[in-house]
């Protein structure tokens, strides 16, 4: 099991590299840069280049259906997402496009050109592979850290309330110690919760740190130097290498400082002079700029921490709020200044106002990722069972003509379909889970389940060997609800990144936590759903003979349509008046 998942981290790293080699190969090459290249070693002709791309994707293509097939019995949720990965790799027709590449920049007078455009598509097809591997880890990481930064926002809307009520009391004259004492219970709630952000910034970081590759440790180091031994005529540690004595005397160089070195008496080039700050460092009275660090602070935070280590937002402006109450504590109890600690709780909760719009922004974004993660997987699942369902219809119709005698072959072929809609079912299952999880969609869950619905009765009807009108009906109002489900979800996944844009300059105020969809495409699919029931109604009417239908099957499709059209009126209700917000 372990090597089969580490054959799937490895899996995206070659997917990763070569989608890095797809965005760079060519830009190195092009015509239009003229410059010589910084490294010494002859670069690959195109073609050949794109052929070993090519290649490396091909050996992945393959690795990739081999892990799913080992994955299947001890993983199935992921060995159905390589699965599904390999699927959309097919459906993308990645290996095509390279081909074509290959072939436009092996010509004697090469297309840049045109190479140009198809890799630019190329890259794009890698992304969504890509995002797609990943999607099953992020959304459950998305979810994690959404808990985390509400958890995060709960406290600091409390505390600003309790610092508003410390202000209030300041200014209406309160007796100053029993103010300081109040301003003390908030400033070390601040304390307790900027020591709980840096202890998960730190777990997070050591968790960022274990998953590296141990090939990424000497990554930044040119190729050679990592495995070029040390000099052996290198003075080991403890020796005194032998200076040349002229660097050693002063008086040397008819007593002139080198440059770079002060002169006697004379501060060095970037050390303050005696009562002035350092170059960069803030004067009494002013506050730092943003970004640069507090005398006598390190810029990441506290002491002892690594420099780049990622910071929750907000954690900054939740630190500068505390220093605010310590001043406001302090000119309580001290110089029973209400004035100036009136100001210092001021400024403390403008500071917690601004850690909670970065807090409500990073909400929004991780709503956002999440809902595009969400889509593509949906996405790509109902591409699946299309596909899927178109088979197995085609081989209904092929068992249609067959079946003019009730063969005990032609029954035994009915099961064999029966047991391939089972898996579409299991699928559709799967995808209605996600949905009700998400729980902002209405009329695409409803959608969804009339799916289920039909293909639940597909089921039944082709395991009685019943492949005549009835099956064939339901199966055209499965591929035409899937058809119509794939290219609904295609529209919103476009439409998320038109808005991008807009969104990122409409942030002022509270992020709205946006639903999955969008209250016009979620009235188009219940429009849809309606006319399917319509279409439904007539479709088995023209089945019953008499006025009122008697054989089973027909009798359990109306009553199926009777639940249908039940749910659909609750959907729309639930829509308008916003219940599922």
């Amino acid at each position: 099991m372990r090597c089969c998942l580490k054959n799937a981290r490895l899996c995206c790293v070659i997917l990763v590299s070569l989608f890095a080699m797809g965005s760079t190969s060519f830009a190195q090459n092009s015509p239009a840069k003229t410059a010589t290249p910084a490294s010494p070693k002859k670069e690959l002709p195109l073609d050949i280049g794109q052929q070993a791309v090519l290649s490396r994707f091909d050996r992945f293509e393959k690795e990739l259906v081999q892990m799913a097939e080992q994955l299947r019995k001890a993983d199935p949720e992921r060995a159905e997402l390589l699965f599904r990965t390999h699927s959309k790799s097919q459906q993308e027709r990645v290996i095509g496009q390279m081909r074509m590449i290959h072939e436009l920049l092996s010509d004697k007078n090469p297309q840049f050109g045109d190479s140009i455009q198809r890799q630019e598509g190329l890259v794009a097809s890698l992304v969504t592979l890509l995002d797609l591997l990943q999607s099953e880890n992020r959304i459950s990481e998305i979810e994690a850290e959404r808990a985390r930064v509400k958890a995060i926002l709960k406290n600091v809307n409390k505390m600003i309330g309790k610092e508003k009520d410390v202000r209030a009391n300041t200014e209406r004259g309160s007796d100053p110690d029993k103010s300081a004492k109040d301003q003390e219970g908030v400033a070390k709630d601040a304390g307790e919760l900027i020591d709980e952000i840096k202890q998960q910034d730190a777990k997070k970081q050591a968790e960022r740190e274990s998953n590296k590759p141990t090939s990424e440790n000497n990554s930044d180091k040119p190729d050679g130097e990592n495995n070029k031994p040390k000099d052996s005529s290198s003075p080991k540690d403890g020796d005194a290498e032998p200076k040349d004595p002229k660097d050693s005397d002063p008086q040397n160089g008819e007593g002139k400082p080198k440059d770079g070195q002060p002169k006697d008496g004379e501060p060095s080039k970037g050390e303050p002079k005696d009562g002035q700050p350092q170059d960069g460092q803030p004067k009494d009275g002013q506050k730092p700029k943003d970004g640069q660090p507090k005398n006598g602070q390190p810029q990441s935070g506290e002491p002892g921490e690594p420099k780049n280590q990622p910071q929750t937002p907000g954690r900054e402006d939740l630190e500068e709020a505390r220093e605010e109450m310590e001043k406001a504590i302090q000119e309580l109890k001290e110089k029973k200044d209400r004035g100036k600690a009136s100001r210092h709780q001021d400024e403390a909760i403008r500071q917690l106002l601004e850690a909670k719009e970065k807090l409500e922004e990073i909400l929004r974004q991780l709503r956002e990722e999440e809902k595009s993660l969400t889509l593509a997987s949906l996405e790509s699942r109902f591409r699946k069972m299309l596909s899927m369902q178109l088979l197995v219809y085609q081989e209904t119709l092929r068992l249609d003509k067959e079946s003019e005698g009730q063969s005990e072959n032609l029954i035994a072929r009915g099961k064999q379909l029966a047991t391939q809609e089972e898996e579409i079912l299991q699928e559709v299952d799967k995808a209605l889970v996600v949905l009700r999880e998400e729980g902002s969609s209405v009329a695409f869950p409803e959608a969804v389940q009339a799916i289920r619905e039909d293909s639940a009765s597909i089921v039944e009807l082709l395991d009685q060997g019943k492949a005549g009108e009835l099956t064939q009906t339901l199966e055209q109002a499965v591929i035409e609800a899937i058809e119509e489900m794939v290219d609904a979800l295609q529209k919103e996944m476009e439409k998320k990144k038109d808005d991008e844009q807009k969104q990122s300059q409409q942030q002022q105020g509270q992020p709205q936590d946006k639903p999955l969809v969008d209250s016009l495409s979620e009235v188009k699919m219940l429009r849809s759903l309606q006319l399917r029931v319509n279409r439904r109604t007539r479709q088995l009417g023209r089945m019953t003979e008499g006025d009122q239908a008697t054989e089973p099957e027909l009798r359990k499709q109306f009553k199926t349509l009777s639940g249908r059209q039940l749910r659909i009126q609750r959907a729309t209700y639930d829509l308008s008046t916003g219940r599922n917000k």
